[in-house]
Parts: structure tokens; sequence; C-alpha cells
């Protein structure tokens, strides 16, 4: 029933006096009921969720007392997800609808009720990371004029080819279907059907159980995708034509049964010239490597991706990648597959920005130890010219073969004899720098290590980066340690090697791993650490959405665990500032510096960039910062200034990572929270800091005030101000409960940290566990400002877990 307007809002409003209908707030804002049948459908399906009051806050059954929380405002207790949208119609009334749902990591149970529809201006369905949210997607839905429908990563099942997913609303209406993401389900049977015209940008059905052949024509009514990704499924027979795309930025195929690959692809020469990352990983492509270079059509792609693809003889990245001619492939991957000779040049091994992976192919795994430089650049990516001097031969030629006069070439012999024996003095004084210090650090022979660890043997490896690699190693008393094995040929890189023996060797702390011994042998330097059982807490706990491995072991990281982890750490750090010989900055505090033993307690690792402190000062002015992105200090990364308050902001942001079980940037969250510091502050100021809790965290109500006093700890130590952060004694304090937290200040100056300038990676670094491999870490960043140059290498955010 339509109601003119005129005389229909006075008639609503009286309505809303008498108590019968519930469609009219204190303020004017006239509510369509048939939002509230749809949002009352959805909470009769979902009020059995695991923890209604922050999962669902503010959903309730609707009473007419007028106390009931009105779904669409933050002020009077919105309803968790709800946004709507308000149209002002007179002076003081306005209609409101519901236009969206989000939901994600809401521990939802239960189904998509068809009733859903009754919200029939919802515009964006974000139901996502929900695994017992189940059943199929109703039919109705698609009658909505959805502009985004995102499902991913639930536990929802049927089939998808019987929906008509492109509605007559949604094609009629503003609101066209532009995202469609089904991946991370249960989702069987055939590739859904499009029928007329669609306008999609974004199709995602990843990572489901779909599978049987895909029509030729399927994507004949879809020009207009730019991200096509239904990688991890079983489709079979020949890959459907893919010419009539305009403008593919993304293409994922990986993982699927397809046939008709060898030698080369044939879709590959139709591709559209805007694709920038092509992933065809896991499918049975063989033979030699495709010469892609003639392919011209794919004149921006950047990433490319053939793991696990049985391609086999030589590859020739020389012709690959032609000298002197432009290159805009940033990543090749090709992992696990049957490459036994690769050529290359210089020119590729030192290319700026270019990545090639060869990992677990013969030409990697066949001789290990006699890799050359291009062996080392694309097996372990540590990408360096060696020096090559001339060797006995040819200096026999040269004498021979040209006039040079017998007294300059005795004068360059001279001048090797004299650098030979310079660098001989060099490393005999630091040897001896190091034996008449006072430690307790062995120094190891390199041929018991090299013993130890099977030749530094592949199998042997815990980890690599850019600076170095661990390795695993049985000693003959069967002591298991951990040897350190650095890639420091710079005279600073050896001093900082020297640093960090004095610097820690006579430390003990049960949170802080043991350096047993060292070796200096030639151009090896060798650290010796206890052996330390777990991996670090970057790949327990922040990497288990991107690892099977790490998920299955996340499990075990309770809260218990977590608060265990916190006040060890906060123990061992406040060791370093107050408890040894000398006080000590560690300066790079992070999750993957976090080790876990074998009973799940914290050691902190990796001292190349740890600095001493004297008694008498408090700051210290440096040249250059060095540290990890996402957790370096304001007033460090800006100034310069170093103190033990910047190990305080460190750990805080540590905290945060440990209590919600994310990284400190994360792109999923709205875009004033990307960042966990400002996300802790800001819920601190709504006094909703629990929020920041992992949703898969369960806790008693005697843990969540622990969870909250570790919160309220992380926040007072990421303020910007040094002088107002605690000290690690206070933090300590304060975490075991021996000290009574001070409220932390509501402040906006007190978050005015320019997080920009600390942007961390989108991917995990490279941690060498059971010690992180740098010395300075990999993605350290040299200088007061950063640059572009100390981040990490960004993939595309929709490539998967490769």
């Amino acid at each position: 029933m339509k109601i003119n307007r005129g005389c229909g809002a006075l008639i609503l409003l009286l309505l809303c006096n008498s108590g019968l209908f519930p469609g009219v707030d204190s303020q004017g804002h006239i509510f369509q009921y048939n939002d509230f049948v749809g949002l009352q459908k959805l909470w009769a399906a979902w009020n059995t969720t695991p923890n209604p009051e922050t999962n669902l806050e503010n959903w309730v059954t609707w009473v007419k007392d007028g106390k009931t929380p009105w779904p669409c405002y933050a002020s009077t207790g919105g309803w968790q997800g709800v946004r709507c949208l308000r149209y002002r119609f007179n002076e003081t009334e306005w209609d409101t609808w519901v236009v969206g749902l989000q939901l994600s990591n809401a521990e939802l149970v239960g189904v998509i009720p068809p009733e859903i529809t009754n919200i029939d201006k919802l515009t964006t369905l974000t139901l996502t990371g929900n695994p017992n949210l189940t059943g199929p997607i109703p039919p109705q839905l698609t009658d909505l004029a959805l502009n985004i429908l995102d499902l991913h990563d639930n536990g929802l099942n049927g089939t998808l080819e019987n929906i008509t997913w492109i509605s007559e609303a949604s094609t009629t209406g503003y609101f066209p279907l532009v995202e469609l993401d089904l991946s991370g389900n249960k989702f069987t049977g055939g590739f859904p059907n499009f029928p007329g015209s669609v306008q999609l940008r974004s199709l995602i059905l990843a990572r489901n159980q779909l599978q049987g052949t895909i029509k030729s024509d399927v994507f004949e009514n879809m020009t207009t995708i730019r991200t096509l990704d239904i990688s991890d499924n079983r489709f079979t027979g020949p890959v459907p034509a893919l010419d009539l795309f305009r403008n593919l930025n993304i293409l994922n195929l990986s993982s699927n049964l397809f046939t008709g690959l060898s030698p080369l692809p044939p879709f590959i020469s139709k591709l559209p010239p805007t694709l920038s990352l092509l992933d065809l990983s896991g499918l049975d492509i063989g033979g030699s490597f495709p010469d892609w270079s003639s392919l011209k059509n794919l004149s921006v792609l950047s990433e490319l991706y053939l793991d696990k693809t049985n391609i086999s003889s030589t590859l020739n990245l020389s012709a690959l990648f032609p000298i002197g001619q432009n290159r805009t492939l940033n990543v090749l991957s090709l992992k696990d597959n049957k490459i036994k000779t690769v050529v290359s040049n210089d020119g590729l091994i030192q290319a700026v920005g270019l990545k090639i992976y060869l990992q677990g192919n013969p030409y990697c795994t066949d001789n290990p130890y006699s890799l050359d430089d291009a062996g080392r650049c694309y097996c372990e990516q540590i990408c360096r010219i060696t020096p090559k001097l001339p060797s006995n031969s040819n200096w026999k030629v040269i004498v021979i073969s040209t006039t040079i006069p017998s007294v300059l070439l005795i004068g360059v012999i001279l001048i090797f004899a004299l650098v030979l024996h310079r660098n001989r003095k060099y490393m005999r004084s630091l040897l001896r720098k190091i034996d008449e210090a006072d430690i307790s650090a062995r120094r190891f022979e390199f041929n018991e290590l090299r013993t130890a660890t099977r030749n530094f043997a592949e199998d042997m490896k815990l980890g690599a980066g850019a600076y170095g690699a661990v390795y695993k190693g049985i000693l003959p008393n069967n002591l298991v340690v951990a040897v350190k094995q650095l890639f420091l040929e710079t005279s600073e890189g050896r001093d900082n090697f020297v640093n960090e023996v004095l610097l820690i060797s006579n430390l003990q702390h049960r949170n802080l791993v043991t350096l047993k011994g060292y070796c200096l042998h030639g151009k090896q330097t060798l650290l010796v650490y206890e052996y330390v059982d777990n991996d670090d807490l970057d790949k327990l706990l922040l990497s288990r959405h991107n690892s099977a491995h790490g998920a299955s072991k996340a499990q075990v990281l309770n809260w218990q665990v977590r608060m265990n982890v916190c006040q060890g750490v906060a123990q061992g750090l406040y060791y370093l500032h107050a408890s040894s010989q000398s006080r000590i900055i560690h300066r790079d505090i992070k999750a993957s510096n976090i080790l876990l033993d074998h009973n799940l307690h914290p050691k902190i690792a990796d001292f190349g960039l740890a600095r001493p402190i004297e008694d008498k000062q408090s700051v210290i002015m440096t040249q250059q910062c060095a540290g990890t992105l996402g957790y370096l200090a304001p007033e460090y990364m800006l100034h310069g200034e170093l103190s033990e308050k910047a190990d305080v902001y460190s750990f805080g942001v540590l905290l945060l990572e440990i209590v919600s079980g994310k990284r400190n940037r994360d792109l999923t969250m709205p875009e004033d929270e990307v960042y966990a510091p400002t996300r802790a502050w800001k819920l601190h100021k709504e006094n909703r800091l629990l929020d920041m809790k992992d949703a898969t965290l369960v806790v008693s109500d005697d843990e969540a005030l622990e969870v909250l006093r570790v919160l309220e700890t992380a926040v007072m130590c990421v303020q910007s101000a040094p002088d107002k952060r605690p000290s690690m004694f206070q933090v300590a304090a304060m975490l075991a409960g021996s000290a009574n937290l001070v409220e932390p200040p509501m402040d906006e100056d007190d978050l005015g940290w320019p997080v920009q300038l600390n942007r961390i990676s989108e991917e995990p670094e490279s941690s060498g566990n059971p010690l992180s491999t740098s010395s300075p870490s990999a993605d350290s960043i040299r200088g007061p400002m950063a640059n572009s140059n100390g981040s990490l290498e960004l993939r595309s955010l929709l490539h998967f877990g490769r």
C-alpha cells in the first residue's frame, strides 16, 4: 500500500505514537517496515551465534518499548554491520533504508534465510570468514539489485549453476552487480550461468569444489571483467574463450584440471594487453619453457606464476629478457618444476625489482652448494655479483700475449699481496677482539660446523633471508644447535657481527635466545645459537590464514599461551633494558623475532641491530634508523632519537598483533582502522577496546579482563610522545597484574603519528627460523625517513598463498 507523502507521514507518526507501528524514531527518521521484517528474520536465523553481544552487537528481537536500539544509528546503539541511507523530504522527517550488511569474522551460525529479500534496497552484502554459515545461497537473493555480493570463506554449499545471478532489478536499476566473490566455500557442480547483460568487474570462485567443462561461450556477456579467479577447483576440458575481455587485469586459473595446454596454452595469445597478473600454477603445461617473449600482446604483464606445471629442459632467461629491451615482468615464479639448466647474465641478476623463483627444481636441489651467482639469486633470492679475480692461467695469458712491462705486473702482484695481507690482519684483529673479551661464547672451527650441518645441506635449512640462512646442526655430543650463516662481505658487516657476539654472548635469560658460539673463517661468518623447537610467532599466529601448517599450529595459541607470550617478551625486554650487564636496546622487536620453544615459551631472537646505551645517556641521536616497518617508533623514524622507549613502542604494536591475531596493517578493515595503533586508539576512545580481540579466540569472563588489560597496556605503549610511554618495568608489572593501570589518555595528539610513513609489506616477511636471518632484517629500513627501497616486494592480494 502506498501512502501520499503529505498525509502519509502524519499517519505513520500517529501509528508510532499509539505503539502500533515501529517505523519512526524520536528524531523523525522513518524506517521501512520491510527492513524491520528482513532484519528480524536474519536475527532469528543467527541468534545461536557465539558471543552475539560482540559479533551481533545490538541485534535484538524488536520490542515496542521505545528502548530497543534502532538498527541504523551509532549514537543510539546501531546494529553491528548494518549500513543505512537517509533521505530528508521535509524539515523534520527522513526516509531511511538499509542498503548494506557487512559481517566479517562474526562467527555466524546458521543459513542465509530467503526473507533477506525483504531488505529490498540492499546493495552491498558482505558475509565473510564465517565457516559455520552453511547451506545453499537462496535463489531469492538475486532478486535484490546488489552491487557487491561477497560471501568468501564461509561454509556455504550447494550448486551455483541453477541460480539466475543477474536479476532484472540489477540490470535495469542503478546498482548492477559488479563484484561477486564466492571463494573459499564448499560449492559443487558446474560453472554458474550468467544470462543476459552482465556488468561484473570482479568474479572470484576460487577454493571451492566446482568441476566439469566450462562452456566455450560462458564469458560472452561478461566483457567488463577485470579480475577473474577460478583457481583451486576441478574444472576440466579446454580453457574457455577469453578473447572478449577488454580490460582483464588479473587472471588466476591455477590448480585446475584443464587440458590442451602444451606446448603453449592457445588462449594466451588472445589475452588482452591490460593483463598484469597471470597465474597458471598447478596446470599440466609440460615440455620446455614457452617462448613468452614472442607474445607482445602481454605488454604490461608484471607477475607470472607457473609453479608445478611440469615445465622441464633449459630455461633461457637471457632470451626471455633481452638486454636493452624494456621489461615489465617483475615476478616470474617457476617453483617445483623439472628445470635442470638456466642461462642467465649479470644484468638479470642485478636487475632492480625483478624476482625469479626456481625453488624445488633440479637446478636448485641437485647441487645446492655449488650454486653460482645466478643459482643463489633464483634459488635463494640472494642476488649479487661476486667479484671475479683473474686465475693463474689468465695471468700467464696476460704475460704472454701483451706488452705490459714487468714492473707493472710486479706492481699488480704486490697490490694483491698487500690486500690479502691487510684482510688477514683485519680478520685476526677481529678474532683477537672477541678472544680477549670475557665472554662465555665458544669459538667453533668452520669444519666442525660444516660437518654438523652436513655441509649446509638443504634439508637442514630452517630458513633463509636476504642476509643469510639458518641451518639445524648436530654437534658430536648430539647437542642440537641453530647455525646462522651470514652473508657479510663488507668490513661494516663483520663489525656488526663482532658487535652481536660481544653484546649478547653473556646474556642469560629464559626469554632470550642463548648465543652458544661463533665462527669467523675467511668470508664465512657464523653464529651458533640454541635450537628452538617451534616456529616464530609470525608463522604460528599471523600467517595462519595463508598456510595450512600455520593454521594447524595456531589452534594451540589459546589465550593463556598468548598471555604467557606477552609476559615473557616483556620480561625479556626489561632484562635487556635494566637487568643485563649493560643497557641494551633491541631495535627490532617484531613477531618473526619471537620464537616459541616446545612448551610454547617465548624467546627473543636476532640481536643484529641491538645497540648498547651508556647509563648516563637516556637518548641516542642517530644518523640512520634501523628496524622493521610497522613497528618503528615515530621519534626514532622521523628524527633518529633512539631510547628504550623505541622498544616499548614496538612491543605495544606486538601486543596488538598477539591479541587481534592480525598483522599491524589489515587491508580488510575500514580506511581509518587499517593500522592497528590507529584502530586501537579509535576503539579506546569509543570504550570498545575489546573489539580488537581475535574473533576466533574464546575467553572466559576473567580472561576477558586480562585481554582488556593487555590492550590498555598496548595503547599506552604506542603513544606518540616517548615520555608518555611506560618503561618496560612498568609494562611487565601491569601485564603481571602487580601494578594498577593508569587510564590511557584520550588526547588526539597522543596518536599524532603519521602511520603512512610506517607502512609494512602486504606479505609476511621472510623469517629464518629458529632465528631471523636479518642482520639487519630483510625488510629493515635505513635513514630517518623510510623510502620505498626499504619495503618488501608487494604481491597482488588476489594471488592466494603462492
